[in-house]
């Protein structure tokens, strides 16, 4: 029983992934001109350098007057509680 109990606590402590939440990921969007519209895991890393990366949803404005196009989706990566602007989606899915 002792045995399982110690492999089961090691599993965990193996295993876990960022501790930021979704405020973090909120305030990183917010500061790259992205108002989330919608949060969502993209990729999800496990062991000792857990990280999650999130794809963010922008709100973009109905009428746009500058010639540089608001980015539709930002990924941002977390490992701890560091979030961190990675690229816009569209340079992600090239």
């Amino acid at each position: 029983m002792f045995r399982f109990l110690t492999i089961l606590c090691l599993a965990f402590l193996l295993t876990h992934g960022a501790a930021a939440g979704q405020a973090e990921v909120r305030e990183v969007a917010l500061l790259n001109n992205c108002s989330p519209k919608k949060i969502e895991v993209y990729q999800n890393i496990l062991g000792n350098d857990g990280r999650t990366v999130y794809k963010v949803s922008c709100n973009l404005p109905k009428t746009v007057e500058t010639e540089t196009k608001a980015p539709d989706a930002i990924i941002i990566g977390c490992q701890q509680s560091l979030c961190t602007f990675l690229r816009t989606f569209s340079d992600a899915a090239k």
